[in-house]
């Protein structure tokens, strides 16, 4: 069978994803009547689709990338603001031989409510699905565990005081807890909340864990809880800098432009201070293609380039175009500023991630000017500048 011709008659878009390369390729042409060629960037960019989408049927979509992050199959359907009574469905599956890469298909649906992996109505109950990695549903009202799968009961089961059920401060006790409310309050007023939050598991361990919390659809206190499958150990340690005295004459600019002039044929480099105990990340760019850009502008975790480094336990990425990519920061971002492709390099401590190095260009797949081997002379003196910048600044030390 000829499957140029057949994808081509599919009445759908048939894609794919590159998990490591935050790349979504599409496998034919097919468009929705009310999108055009936007129809893609529906599944590209989380701020389009917020805009596109009903605002109901958002939370079972935001956990649709989730499953498709964690390469586990689901499905979804949705409609649009501009043509409700229509049902489009979602649908994905990883690959069986290559687990990099994860397929799937959106047509219109035939079933009108929204479902998810297990095909089920779209409670939040229900929306725990097949869900390998823990996931609780959480009522902030009650401050209690309302619900949660297996794999959440298996890793905090022995806390539970009857049975069960557990509430909040068996697994969030204290500050714990008050770190976990307003994360949760957080994702209930901009849709979703993600980055590092301390638990307590059945054994009494504390636990940082990466957590995505987003709100349930029924109810206006009760969110969605999911911790992600994060890597015990760092992909790159690189150095362990010397602590320098810190002095007012010091300029973080500064030192990045010397940076970047010893790039040549780059156009922007940026320094992102990971911060994800707190759910963002705050960014410092030189070069023309930042010079429009806030110095020391905050975003959101939840679709950066830290979160896919965590994620994949990557030691780097390259994103060749960013048109293509899928993280919400490139199309916030960097397809604002002019950037079509860029490298980026994570520097962790002995607490994680904290600080990533970004080598950003105006062309797409600009291979050469992002070759590594050109960039590693820099790591040093990057890392240098960043324990001196924080020290003064007066934040605790992270090395």
């Amino acid at each position: 069978m000829d499957f140029s011709r057949w994808s081509e008659g599919f009445p759908g878009l048939l894609w794919a994803v590159e998990h490591r390369r935050s790349r979504l390729k599409l496998l034919n042409s097919w468009e929705l009547p009310q999108l055009g060629e936007n129809t893609s960037r529906l599944l590209k960019d989380a701020q389009f689709r917020r805009r596109m989408v009903r605002k109901s049927d958002l939370p079972l979509l935001s956990e649709f990338w989730e499953m498709m992050t964690s390469r586990q199959p689901a499905a979804v359907s949705f409609r649009l603001k501009k043509s409700p009574r229509v049902t489009y469905q979602l649908q994905g599956w990883p690959d069986p031989c290559d687990p990099e890469l994860y397929f799937g298909l959106l047509t219109e649906a035939m079933l009108p409510a929204t479902f998810v992996a297990n095909g089920a109505a779209g409670t939040c109950q229900l929306a725990l699905g097949r869900a390998q990695y823990p996931v609780l549903v959480l009522s902030l009202g009650q401050r209690e565990i309302v619900t949660c799968n297996e794999a959440a009961k298996e890793l905090f089961g022995g806390a539970a005081r009857g049975g069960e059920e557990f509430l909040l401060e068996d697994i969030a006790p204290a500050s714990l807890g008050d770190a976990l409310l307003d994360a949760a309050q957080s994702a209930l007023k901009s849709e979703v909340w993600a980055g590092t939050l301390m638990l307590k598991s059945g054994t009494g361990n504390i636990l940082g864990s990466k957590v995505r919390i987003s709100p349930c659809s029924s109810g206006d206190d009760i969110v969605r809880i999911a911790l992600l499958n994060i890597p015990d150990n760092p992909a790159s340690c690189e150095f362990s800098p010397r602590i320098e005295e810190a002095t007012e004459a010091f300029s973080l600019r500064e030192e990045l432009e010397k940076m970047l002039a010893a790039c040549p044929g780059i156009g922007g480099l940026m320094f992102s201070d990971i911060r994800s105990t707190l759910g963002k990340v705050e960014v410092y760019g030189v070069g023309r293609l930042f010079e429009k850009l806030e110095w020391g502008a905050s975003h959101a975790y939840e679709g950066t380039i830290a979160q896919d480094i965590e994620r994949f336990s990557l030691e780097s990425l390259i994103v060749e175009d960013t048109l293509d990519s899928i993280k919400s920061i490139d199309w916030a971002m960097f397809i604002p500023c002019g950037v079509r492709s860029y490298f980026a390099k994570p520097f962790y401590s002995s607490e994680g991630l904290h600080a990533v190095l970004i080598f950003a260009s105006a062309m797409p797949g600009d291979g050469r000017a992002l070759n590594e081997s050109g960039f590693r002379r820099l790591y040093e003196p990057f890392v240098r500048a960043v324990s001196r910048w924080r020290s003064i600044r007066g934040r605790e030390e992270k090395f």
